[in-house]
């Protein structure tokens, strides 16, 4: 039997706003105590109206509770405009990133303004993850837009308009939280050369006088793009001790497709151009100083949304990232092919790589073209040194497949470090397979089932533990079939990759698959 794709095809209507209790097989860690907040598309029909692609779903947040007594599993969509506004009307008003929404304005001029205006044509649904800013948790989306959330109840607070506030276009949906409470970023804007993309920090509490932590955040740093009218997709970037990590891939948004797409009712995606023949650009950018390295750096081209860390060592700053050869899997994802396709589809899909780049930063001028310049030890990854000084890079490719949605230990982000844990991107069996990946042996230990397929993996780790693996890992599996309305929370031992617990919930709706999550000790 092929890959079964119904687990990304999921509709949900009814929320579980009451507590709902599992079965609970096996033991639970006595630690392991607090709550795994997940967000992703939920809802895919207002009306006799459906959403085209699988990243258009109205937000919906999942969570399980980890008590003493067990595990409980609630469940809310997010409140946000699109969302209230769809429901309203019984139809789909609000574009989205694969569909267009119906107008409801019936007046022809009227109709063109509200496709010009930032909040109509940028939908602040945001079922992209949960993040921390100044103490408080938002559900993000690459829209400028942030809702703040209750995490106990999972009800919607209040709503961000970081356009507004900050006059940008769009944000990382990946921020990256400092040991002192403050959350970086990177924000897209447009500065006097054209886009440009800012680092920022946001303050662990209001700055003197500001209403919020969002009202002027402290710019780091910030780098042109490098086509003016093509800034690259980002949705992710990399820390390492001393250095930002900007990977401007070949995927961009064309800012002329998308003003002719938003006057002829055509969706988002149909504005993003994969620029062919065009390597990945990598910026390196001083965290101490704001400036951004002079040695210019090129890697062979790749998609990627998820960089799942970066480090220095011995003078070589190493960037590991899951990459695909093109971004396919973009297109592939409409519920239209999904349907068709299913059969076949996962056998087509590039399933894409672990890829380490490698950077040397002391490079002498007197080196041959042909020389590679790493000298790190355990690595395939390549550096050639080019007439004009740039270095043409060559990834090492660790594993067979993508491990998507990376979790490593959070003590051990922007450092070296071996393992992470992920959703495996082969999707040519019955299964769908949570790997824990060795970065040093390259061995990739997987945990699977047949018919579960893991959603989202999250590692949390014991407290007091002194190694990079005691901890349990946190995965979500959606049931295959028929069994649409099932949900399990398998809890896994970090070191072996071995169950040791798990809770089974039977749902009023279907249970669609999150994008990221989010642990909350208790």
């Amino acid at each position: 039997m092929p890959y079964d794709f119904t687990t990304w095809d999921r509709n949900c209507l009814e929320e579980h706003a009451t507590p709902l209790d599992g079965t609970v097989t096996g033991t639970i860690p006595p630690w392991l105590r607090g709550s795994y907040i997940l967000d992703g598309p939920g809802r895919m029909t207002y009306g006799t109206s459906e959403f085209n692609h699988v990243f258009d779903g109205s937000a919906l947040l999942q969570k399980f509770t980890i008590g003493e007594t067990g595990v409980t599993f609630t469940s809310r969509f997010l409140r946000s405009y699109a969302y209230t506004t769809n429901l309203e009307n019984e139809q789909i008003v609000v574009s989205e990133f694969g569909t267009t929404g119906k107008s409801v304005t019936k007046n022809k001029l009227a109709k063109l303004g509200d496709k010009f205006a930032f909040d109509k044509m940028f939908s602040d649904n945001a079922p992209v993850g949960v993040v921390k800013f100044g103490g408080e948790y938002y559900c993000i989306t690459e829209a400028p837009f942030l809702h703040k959330i209750d995490p106990t109840t999972l009800e919607t607070i209040s709503k961000m308009d970081l356009h507004k506030e900050l006059g940008i276009n769009s944000q990382c949906p990946n921020p990256r939280p400092l040991p002192d409470g403050t959350t970086v970023n990177i924000l897209h804007g447009m500065g006097a050369t054209g886009p440009k993309y800012d680092i920022v920090g946001f303050p662990p509490t209001p700055l003197e006088g500001k209403s919020s932590v969002f009202a002027k955040p402290k710019k780091l740093g910030s780098v042109d793009a490098r086509w003016k009218l093509n800034p690259c997709h980002m949705h992710t970037f990399g820390m390492t001790e001393n250095y930002f990590i900007l990977l401007e891939q070949p995927l961009t948004i064309d800012v002329k497709a998308m003003v002719a797409n938003t006057i002829r009712d055509k969706p988002f995606i149909g504005g993003m151009e994969w620029m062919e023949n065009k390597l990945v650009k990598i910026h390196m950018v001083h965290r101490e100083t704001g400036k951004e390295v002079k040695l210019k750096c090129k890697c062979e081209a790749f998609f990627f949304m998820h960089i799942i860390n970066c480090y220095e060592r011995d003078n070589h700053v190493v960037i590991d990232v899951n990459g695909y050869a093109k971004p396919d899997l973009l297109h592939a994802f409409h519920l239209k092919n999904l349907r068709e396709n299913g059969a076949t589809l996962g056998n087509n899909l590039d399933g894409g790589a672990v890829k380490r780049i490698v950077i040397p930063m002391d490079i002498s001028d007197k080196v041959a073209p042909e020389m590679n310049l790493v000298m790190l030890a355990g690595t395939k990854a390549k550096a050639q040194r080019q007439k004009d000084g740039s270095l043409i890079l060559t990834p090492d490719n660790i594993t067979n497949f993508a491990y998507e949605i990376p979790s490593v230990h959070p003590d051990y982000v922007g450092k070296r470090y071996r393992y992470f844990y992920g959703s495996c991107g082969d999707m040519t069996g019955v299964t769908g397979k949570a790997g824990k990946i060795d970065l040093e042996t390259r061995e990739a230990k997987d945990w699977f089932e047949e018919g579960l397929y893991t959603g989202v993996c999250y590692f949390v780790p014991r407290p007091g533990a002194t190694a990079e693996d005691d901890g349990v890992v946190l995965v979500t599996q959606l049931h295959g079939g028929t069994d649409k309305k099932k949900v399990s929370l398998v809890i896994l031992n970090a070191s072996d990759m071995t169950e040791i617990a798990r809770a089974v919930f039977n749902t009023a709706s279907d249970i669609p698959r999150s994008l990221h999550g989010i642990y909350i000790p208790a």
